[in-house]
């Protein structure tokens, strides 16, 4: 609850008041969406090098291969669930009331869920045969966090930039969350259905690319 609370504090001295991003109730315009994100940054981080770290198990219990990287992700939605105390709270002090969009929420959680599993799933099973690949993601999360619209607002790009950062999937699953509890409004019908069609897309491809793989997994774990 915590974590994302004292990064939106930290953010937003250095953005709203150094960089003087003008932007109303800036608080809840950042922590809105990097709750969000930071749910997706960690299961992505953790989940990578999930079948690595549960080697002992693998090779002496027998368990569905796919339970690591799906129960790291669900634990990381409960803390998501946890930190959006401190995103009411905030709200509250910033005087905006709790909108009636909110009741979107839960199908918001499980687009975003679908589609981290997704990419969880398919990093946990190349991360088996190129470790190296854990210390790629960590670089790619923060070059990606930069690139998403989280600490800034997409009006203050030029023009010409806009098409670059729609192409990032992850701007529509924050831009939801946004839309709900910043903005007050039912996400946008358009972005709403790209995040969905991303989710399932991520998830059939992250599903197929494990199952194709995980019969090796014992060969190069070690």
């Amino acid at each position: 609850m915590l974590n994302p609370l004292f990064t939106m504090i930290i953010l937003t001295m250095v953005f709203s008041h150094v960089w003087r991003i003008q932007v109303e109730k800036y608080p809840v315009f950042v922590l809105s969406a990097l709750l969000a994100w930071t749910f997706f940054a960690q299961s992505v981080a953790g989940g990578a090098l999930s079948m690595v770290h549960n080697e002992t198990l693998l090779r002496n219990i027998y368990v569905p291969r796919a339970i690591f990287p799906l129960a790291l992700v669900l634990s990381h939605l409960v803390n998501f669930l946890l930190a959006l105390v401190p995103l009411l709270i905030v709200m509250a002090w910033q005087r905006i009331p709790p909108p009636l969009s909110i009741l979107s929420i839960p199908l918001c959680l499980v687009i975003l869920g679908l589609f981290t599993a997704g990419i969880v799933l398919a990093l946990s099973a190349w991360t088996v045969f190129f470790r190296d690949l854990g210390q790629i993601i960590e670089v790619s999360l923060q070059a990606l966090f930069y690139l998403t619209p989280i600490i800034y607002p997409l009006s203050i790009l030029p023009e010409r930039f806009v098409w670059v950062v729609k192409l990032n999937p992850m701007f529509y699953q924050v831009t939801v969350f946004r839309s709900v509890f910043f903005q007050g409004a039912w996400p946008d019908a358009t972005y709403f259905l790209i995040a969905g069609g991303c989710a399932i897309v991520s998830f059939l491809v992250g599903l197929t690319v494990f199952r194709r793989q995980e019969s090796q997994f014992l060969l190069y774990l070690s």
